[in-house]
């Protein structure tokens, strides 16, 4: 058994608690940054959505279409998607790369939602644990931003957003923020 798809449960729970309010049916979703899936799949199974994958490598275990993304850019042609998804994507960039990554995932999309943790030493310790579990080669150079420095960020790009805290649970170890970037 894949430990992604016990481990991604709960996680993936909190990040359709949050998206519920944002998809629309038949939204047409690009997960930038996709991994084994587990998201795109919840989500295509229990809203009526279309949901492509995208990441640099596959490492899909659920039967989805599939984008690699090469140099950093996502082949396809301006706002393609609706809607383009970061999941806990984006501390595995470095910081000096993640503007890059948002502004690509924006290119290809009408709106972005990003969902990340926030930076704890327990957050930081669970996040390369389990990333050695699920995909073993997987940079983690953990480039984790407070929320005020993700929305600075987003705010000197040019970008509205709108952000969602997670309260946490005792036996979880991270805490997590989604947030929905809109061009001005």
């Amino acid at each position: 058994m894949n430990l992604s798809k016990v481990t991604g449960s709960y996680r993936t729970k909190l990040i359709i608690s949050v998206y519920r309010k944002w998809i629309k049916p038949n939204d047409n979703i690009l997960d930038v940054g996709c991994g084994t899936g587990i998201v795109a799949k919840i989500l295509k199974d229990n809203f009526q959505t279309k949901i492509t994958g995208a990441d640099i490598k596959k490492y899909l275990i659920y039967d989805l279409p599939f984008i690699t993304i090469k140099s950093n850019k996502i082949p396809v042609k301006d706002e393609s998607f609706d809607t383009a998804m970061l999941n806990d994507v984006l501390h595995h960039i470095n910081k000096e790369y993640q503007a890059n990554a948002i502004k690509e995932a924006m290119r290809v999309s009408k709106k972005v939602f990003i969902f990340e943790f926030e930076p704890t030493i327990i957050g930081k310790v669970a996040d390369v644990i389990l990333n050695k579990f699920h995909y073993g080669d997987l940079n983690a150079p953990l480039s984790v931003r407070s929320t005020e420095e993700w929305q600075k960020m987003f705010k000197d790009m040019g970008f509205k957003s709108k952000s969602v805290k997670l309260n946490r649970t005792f036996w979880y170890p991270f805490s997590h923020i989604a947030f929905m970037l809109t061009k001005r």
